[in-house]
């Protein structure tokens, strides 16, 4: 049982990111309006938006966690609620999007994927060919998931694990 356990270590371990599809998910302009942000979301049936320069050079991702910002309110009274719509109406993409999450390129081991996903709380991860290379979609948690699993399966760990006859307290 050991030996399935290595097999299954050593084939997560060499895994990169080039082994999973690029998710492609749309891409807007920084200086995008908020309200249109929301419109293309729910056009393209997107959670996770490409933010990119005039020039198309990658500026960040936009989540619903950075949309639901916008309605989080800390008082209910009527000069915040009128300053929020003030507030919504002038936002663009540039001062929602997350610059924070680091790019992923195909050459990197799934270690690092995952380090930065627990790293920055995130799901997806922007994803380039290589460093020079523009954002060309996004890497997803799901992913990496459904290939464990899969390599679980087909690593046959599961079948070689000994069943434990396990007593409820009641039973006994």
């Amino acid at each position: 049982m050991e030996n399935l356990f290595d097999v299954f270590i050593s084939k997560i371990k060499e895994m990169k990111a080039e082994d999973f599809s690029i998710l492609q998910v749309p891409t807007i302009i920084e200086t995008t309006p908020c309200f249109s942000i929301l419109d293309e979301s729910f056009e393209q049936n997107s959670k996770t938006l490409i933010v990119v320069d005039e020039e198309d050079k990658y500026y960040g991702l936009i989540s619903p966690k950075d949309l639901i910002v916008l309605f989080a309110t800390s008082h209910t009274d009527i000069t915040n609620a009128l300053s929020k719509v003030k507030a919504f109406s002038c936002t663009t993409a540039r001062d929602l999007a997350n610059q924070n999450l680091p790019i992923i390129v195909n050459d990197d081991k799934i270690s690092r994927v995952t380090e930065c996903m627990i790293k920055y709380e995130s799901t997806v991860l922007p994803r380039a060919k290589t460093k020079d290379d523009p954002v060309e979609g996004l890497i997803s948690i799901n992913d990496i998931i459904l290939a464990v699993r899969n390599i679980w399966k087909e690593t046959s760990v599961d079948s070689k694990l000994p069943v434990l006859n396990l007593k409820r307290e009641e039973d006994e």
